[in-house]
């Protein structure tokens, strides 16, 4: 039995907390939840317009099969990243969501990945974006 067919399916919350985009993905992620996750997160985005943002993504247990992140769907898809300032995720490991740094080049953002959530509050609170 694979390590995949273990794993709970896939799932995500978005939640906006002043200028901050607050995500937990989980699971063995699948085509269609991942067109409703970027649909939903463009919306998330879209509410940021007008103002300096940053987005803290818990990324821990998700898996995203290469079928996924490579799919001539995901090429139509383009969220607007204006004014978006930082992107903090949260990782099982180091390498963790490589296959998503392509969709990052067109911004100028550079994810920032940390294995405990403590170090990417912090570097969510050094920058403004949470609340001392």
């Amino acid at each position: 039995m694979s390590h995949q067919s273990k794993l709970p399916p896939a799932s995500y919350q978005i939640k906006v907390k002043s200028r901050l985009i607050i995500i937990r993905t989980t699971g063995n992620w699948n085509l269609q939840t991942d067109m409703a996750y970027l649909s939903d997160l463009g919306e998330a985005m879209h509410s940021m317009r007008g103002n300096a943002w940053a987005v803290l993504v818990d990324m821990r247990g998700w898996v995203v099969p290469a079928s996924v992140s490579t799919s001539p769907f995901k090429s139509d898809v383009i969220l607007d990243r204006r004014n978006q300032k930082l992107e903090c995720w949260i990782v099982d490991e180091p390498s963790q969501g490589e296959a998503l740094l392509s969709y990052f080049k067109q911004a100028g953002i550079v994810p920032k990945r940390f294995t405990d959530p403590k170090d990417a509050h912090a570097c969510l609170k050094d920058a403004g974006f949470i609340e001392r």
